[in-house]
C-alpha cells in the first residue's frame, strides 16, 4: 500500500500510524465489517487531520472492496432508456404512417426490434435490482446506480422536452391554420403529444425515485444530513 504523509495534528483514534499499511488495513477492515459508507470513511480520516487527497485515495481503495453492481445497474438503466426511446420513436412513426407521411420503414423496423429486445431485458433487470436493493446494503452507496439514474433522468428530460415542444408546436400550428401544417391531422397531433407525455413523465418519475430511493438511509445524502443537523439542534435546545 502507498505510504501517506502523517496527519497534523496526530490522530487520536481510527488510524494511529498513517504510514503503516497494516494500521490502515485494520481501520478499513473495521469499516468494512460495519459497512461504513466510503464517503464517511474519508470524512473520518479528514477529521483526524489527514490531507484531503490521501483520505480520498484511501476511501476509493476501500470502495473497491465492495461489489457496486455496475453491470446489473447498467443493464437496468440502459435497457429501460432504450425501451422508452424505441417505444416513443416507433409510436410517432406509426402515427406518421396513419397520417399518410412517408416514413422510413427500415428505421421503423429497427426501433421495433430494439423495443422487442430491450423491454424483456429491462423487465428482468428491474426484478434483479429490486432484489439487490432489498438484500444488499451496498446498493445505498452504489456510485454506478446513482450516476446512471442521473443520466437517464437528464436524457428523459431533454429528449422528452424537445419532442413535446415539437409536437405541441405542430398542434398549435394546425389549429392556427399555418400553411406549414395545412396537411396535418389535428387528431394525430394530439396523439403524438399523448405518446410523448405518456412515456416521458412516468419514466422521469421512475428515474427520479430510483435516484433518491435511499436518501433516507444514505448518510451522505443532503436530506439525511439536514435531518441529522436538525436533530442535533433540537437536542442542544
Amino acid at each position: 500500500m502507498t505510504d501517506f504523509p502523517p496527519p497534523s495534528p496526530p490522530p487520536s483514534s481510527f488510524v494511529h500510524d498513517p504510514q503503516s499499511p497494516q494500521a490502515v488495513a485494520e481501520f478499513l477492515d473495521r469499516c468494512e465489517a460495519d459497512l461504513v459508507h466510503p464517503d464517511v470513511v474519508a470524512d473520518r480520516l479528514r477529521r483526524q487531520g489527514w490531507a484531503d487527497f490521501s483520505a480520498t485515495q484511501v476511501a476509493e481503495g476501500y470502495r473497491g472492496r465492495f461489489d457496486e453492481h455496475t453491470l446489473g445497474y447498467s443493464a437496468l438503466l440502459v435497457c429501460t432508456g432504450l425501451s422508452a426511446l424505441a417505444a416513443g420513436t416507433a409510436g410517432h412513426q406509426l402515427l406518421g404512417l396513419a397520417e399518410g407521411i412517408d416514413v422510413d420503414r427500415e428505421g421503423l423496423a429497427l426501433w421495433l426490434t430494439v423495443l422487442v429486445i430491450a423491454t424483456p431485458l429491462a423487465a428482468w433487470a428491474n426484478v434483479w435490482a429490486q432484489r439487490v436493493d432489498r438484500d444488499d446494503p451496498v446498493a445505498v452507496w452504489s456510485r454506478p446506480r446513482r450516476s446512471l439514474a442521473r443520466v437517464l433522468l437528464w436524457c428523459c428530460g431533454v429528449v422528452g422536452g424537445l419532442r413535446l415542444l415539437h409536437y405541441v408546436f405542430t398542434v398549435i400550428a394546425t389549429i392556427a391554420g399555418s400553411a406549414w401544417a395545412s396537411d396535418r391531422s389535428l387528431l394525430i397531433g394530439f396523439a403524438n403529444v399523448a405518446v410523448t407525455v405518456g412515456i416521458t413523465f412516468p419514466l422521469g418519475r421512475w428515474a427520479f425515485g430510483f435516484l433518491h430511493r435511499f436518501d433516507a438511509e444514505d448518510p451522505t445524502a443532503p436530506r439525511a444530513r439536514s435531518r441529522r443537523e436538525r436533530s442535533a439542534l433540537r437536542s442542544v435546545g
